[in-house]
């Protein structure tokens, strides 16, 4: 189902970089120009270096305002420069490029102060919430509360005024309720689908390569390895060190020939920009040097999506590490090329993630994990990966993605779910 004509719609995102964030909100407009609706993106900042290949390319225009404020102040206030930084984008674009550039639905996400300058020009506004916001804060002492107290109040508030709230996923649905119950519009599910670009890439393998034909680094000539993969980036909040763990407890659970086979690799977003990502790649390094797997566990900076559906492709089983994650993409590309899930019993990979069926749910400690990476290698784990691409075809398409999203976009522009 498509709206009865084609649309402008923007896409107000305060950084157009590589994170899971600004992968759906690629998905979203892929999707709805498909429909013929026309997109553009309205950002703080973008940098055709760090961005994925949709944006590089070209394929939508990307108008940038206020990428000159600071992220921070000596390291601190991070959350009060990204909502200055938003002010000041929403101020300029509905004061004075409006007009010029009008837009008949506007789709918000990670900053919702966008959506009070958005109903004050009078224009219709979707509000995705990837998660709320507040809970991502680190909770501090009396200054701390002091300082979140607007801004957690004024989240609640630009949400409150969106015209549709889309979420992610059942979890997410739940925390959003718990977390905003003056809210009380429901919020309509989304979940995410696998990207075009990916898909694209899937399509165009035609075998699975030897792993040390992809990674370099992997140097022995032992047949059959067995290679367990995790993408994701490279961020304290993503616990890669916990398959770093699993892969030290895995090898007292493995007899000699098994443990010379097997593999750790470790790819995700790296951002030569951020201080975060570069602490958290040197700590996980020194982990695995601490625990003696130099040998073992590979690392791999900001792999291409091309890159990323071979090693995919060519990997044994996707480890998947984050606690309490929102939804997660990353399961569902396994599943697209039939490969099974390690992933940690909570969040939305519960959602995606059938245990003993398509993957396992372990505890987030590393010797659970161990033991299901043991049981992968022992089992026959083909039967796992057909059932997983079942599952995804099933509940989490492309197909269903684009129809639920234009489906929202009929309703709100026919005026059935306009906010006062």
């Amino acid at each position: 189902m498509g709206s009865r004509r084609n649309l402008k719609i923007g896409f107000i995102h305060p950084d157009l970089g590589i994170g899971g964030a600004e992968r759906l909100v690629l998905d979203l407009a892929g999707s709805l120009a498909s429909e013929g609706h026309q997109i553009k993106f309205i950002t703080n900042h973008f940098d055709k270096t760090h961005a994925f290949d949709e944006l590089k390319n070209g394929e939508y225009p990307v108008d940038v305002y206020g990428d000159w404020l600071p992220k921070s102040i000596c390291g601190l206030c991070q959350a009060v420069c990204a909502y200055i930084r938003m002010i000041y984008l929403s101020i300029v674009y509905f004061l004075f490029m409006k007009h010029t550039d009008k837009c008949d639905l506007y789709i918000t996400d990670l900053i919702p102060i966008a959506n009070i300058f958005i109903k004050l020009a009078n224009e219709r506004v979707i509000y995705y919430c990837h998660h709320p916001d507040l809970l991502a804060s680190i909770p501090g002492g009396t200054l701390k509360t002091l300082y979140r107290k607007p801004i957690d109040w004024l989240e609640m508030k630009a949400t409150a005024k969106a015209d549709v709230i889309l979420v992610n996923s059942k979890y997410t649905a739940s925390v959003f309720s718990r977390t905003f119950p003056e809210i009380t519009k429901s919020v309509k599910i989304l979940y995410p689908t696998v990207a075009n670009s990916y898909q694209q890439a899937v399509e165009a393998l035609t075998e699975e390569k030897p792993i040390e034909l992809l990674i370099p680094d992997i140097t022995d000539k032992v047949p059959d390895k067995i290679v367990f993969l995790s993408i994701n980036r490279f961020h304290p909040a993503k616990r890669l060190d916990l398959a770093i763990e699993a892969m030290f407890s895995l090898r007292n659970k493995l007899n000699a020939d098994e443990w010379e086979r097997t593999y750790l690799v470790l790819a995700g977003g790296f951002d030569p920009l951020s201080a975060v990502n570069a602490v958290t790649y040197s700590e996980l390094q020194a982990l695995t040097k601490y625990r003696g797997l130099q040998d073992k566990v590979i690392f791999l900076k900001s792999p291409s999506d091309s890159l990323k559906a071979e090693l995919l492709k060519s990997c044994t089983c996707l480890i998947y590490t984050p606690i309490n994650e929102h939804f997660g993409i990353v399961p569902l590309e396994a599943m697209t090329v039939k490969k099974p899930v390690i992933a940690v019993n909570s969040g939305g990979p519960r959602e995606t993630v059938e245990h003993n069926v398509t993957g396992y749910l372990c505890e987030p400690l590393g010797d659970s994990m161990a033991e299901y990476m043991a049981k992968i290698i022992r089992n026959n784990s083909r039967k796992m990966g057909e059932e997983g691409r079942k599952r995804l075809d099933d509940k989490f398409s492309y197909n269903i993605f684009k129809k639920t999203l234009n489906e929202v976009i009929e309703h709100l522009i026919e005026g059935n779910e306009k906010v006062d």
